[in-house]
């Protein structure tokens, strides 16, 4: 893979990813001639335009975080990235939090090859402002041409170097996987449902069998028991559960023929208070008072309304080479009603 070296006042950031430029379909057809065949497939963008793209998102996200301001955020985020943003400028303003400055020292990056829009590229980037160091692993989408390139998701790993996981490379121009791809163990479309139903019920899910049942998804199962048992114990009568979010899943090819792919995953959970019902309250050490930063009391007593975002970047091996492993997430509530 050829690095790149993206020098900047504030950073020094080792990239790779590819450096072919757009390409123009050539001359329109006459009435004379066939219609022109459509362009080739291409690197979604060049090396300058690569650089461009994560110095601007990272002078500013660092701006808006630095604010908690939802409108700057929207200038370099969309999609789950700019929801999640949002809900956490929420809670950390009512709670008088602060997020650290990013800090990207060194990353790997590949441009997948389109032939139209939207187009997108993924850059993993270690950054030093965690502490312990973390790696996030950005999810670039541009919509249309000229438009600008922001993130639409961005889970982090805590293994902050070397590849994005062991025995997972990726090519500087790979191929998009397509959504029902028969070749993989699980194919994209199925991808983020599949694991919700793993997380809702656990190795009862006949798709439990595909998954390595790792960190996550052990503490997302435990955590919905934990809820119910937590509100049903107190006079509550309601559900949670996992679903796939209604964010788009992108999926690249790996050296190995399998997936890295992009995707959502919302727990919702909705509870109504018995006549006895004891108050509920929801608190991180982390995060604070989540009820008081949704601007709903910090102790509800009626009614209670969720949803948890979990951003997941997973690798989906070929099939018969493996179990799809989550290799990256970043989860925050993005919704919380109640009285």
């Amino acid at each position: 893979m050829v690095r790149l070296t993206l020098v900047t006042a504030v950073m020094v950031l080792p990239v790779v990813v590819g450096g072919c430029s757009f390409i123009d379909s050539g001359e329109p057809a006459s009435v004379s001639k066939p219609p022109a065949p459509p362009p080739s497939p291409t690197p979604a963008l060049s090396e300058k335009a690569a650089m461009t793209a994560l110095k601007r998102y990272m002078l500013g996200i660092n701006a808006a975080n630095g604010k908690l301001n939802s409108g700057l955020a929207s200038k370099v985020e969309s999609g789950s990235a700019q929801q999640i943003h949002n809900a956490q400028y929420k809670v950390f303003k009512q709670n008088r939090l602060k997020i650290r400055p990013v800090k990207y020292t060194a990353g790997l990056a590949a441009a997948p090859k389109f032939s139209g829009y939207p187009k997108w590229f993924f850059a993993a980037a270690t950054d030093t402002g965690s502490k312990p160091a973390t790696r996030d692993i950005l999810l670039f989408v541009q919509d249309q041409a000229g438009a600008p390139w922001r993130v639409a998701y961005a889970p982090f790993s805590r293994t902050a170097t070397g590849p994005i996981a062991s025995g997972v490379d990726v090519e500087d121009f790979p191929d998009v996987v397509p959504a029902g791809d028969p070749g993989v163990v699980v194919p994209p479309s199925k991808v983020a449902p599949a694991l919700a139903e793993v997380i809702s019920r656990g190795t009862r899910s006949p798709w439990a069998k595909q998954f390595a049942i790792g960190r996550l998804v052990k503490a997302q199962y435990q955590g919905l028991r934990d809820t119910r048992e937590a509100y049903e114990g107190n006079n509550w009568t309601g559900t949670s559960q996992a679903v796939a979010a209604t964010t788009p899943v992108y999926a690249v090819r790996t050296k190995s023929g399998g997936a890295l792919a992009w995707f959502g995953i919302d727990v919702k959970a909705s509870y109504r208070g018995k006549a006895n019902a004891a108050g509920m309250t929801w608190e991180s050490s982390d995060f604070g008072d989540f009820q008081k930063g949704f601007g709903i009391p910090s102790t509800v007593r009626s009614s209670i309304t969720s949803v948890e975002r979990n951003e997941v970047l997973a690798y989906i091996p070929p099939k018969g080479k493996g179990k799809v492993q989550i290799i990256a997430n970043r989860w925050f509530p993005v919704s919380v009603k109640g009285r």
